[in-house]
């Protein structure tokens, strides 16, 4: 009976240490391909693939430069990361999508850093102001 007791209260003061529940978090589900994808030729999967790749570089891209100054774009930086998601999702059903139907397989993270690339490529910087002459000083006698 004494064992029954000491083995009872040290079930008892350990019962609130060991019972903490974790949240479990489901990943979101995988990005539902279309019909129209389906039936997609290999050339035209690689075409959207392109686009989804250009797409999520522009928004990688706009997240870390920052929204446009003027242009009222007050939910961007809410809305934008769901969408980065939704085109890396897209990239992903995509790339498995080419898999399946035997076509060339794009790979989605170099697909995305090509497209940064050339985007990062094409916005530069304004040229430098040319300097200006000298000042033209008058030696005037008199």
């Amino acid at each position: 009976m004494r064992n029954f007791s000491l083995s009872a209260s040290l079930a008892c003061s350990l019962a609130g240490c060991v019972t903490y529940a974790y949240p479990i978090v489901e990943p979101p589900p995988p990005y539902a391909v279309l019909p129209v994808d389906e039936s997609m030729s290999c050339s035209g999967i690689a075409a959207s693939f392109r686009y989804a790749a250009r797409r999520a570089a522009r928004l990688e891209y706009w997240l870390a430069a920052g929204p446009l100054a003027g242009y009222g774009y007050e939910r961007y930086p809410l809305d934008a990361p769901k969408q980065l998601i939704d085109e890396r999702r897209r990239l992903d059903a995509l790339a498995d999508l080419q898999r399946y139907k035997g076509c060339t397989v794009m790979e989605p993270g170099p697909a995305v850093v090509e497209e940064r690339l050339k985007l990062e490529g094409s916005v530069r910087p304004p040229p430098p102001v040319p300097p200006m002459p000298p000042p033209v000083v008058l030696n005037s006698k008199g």
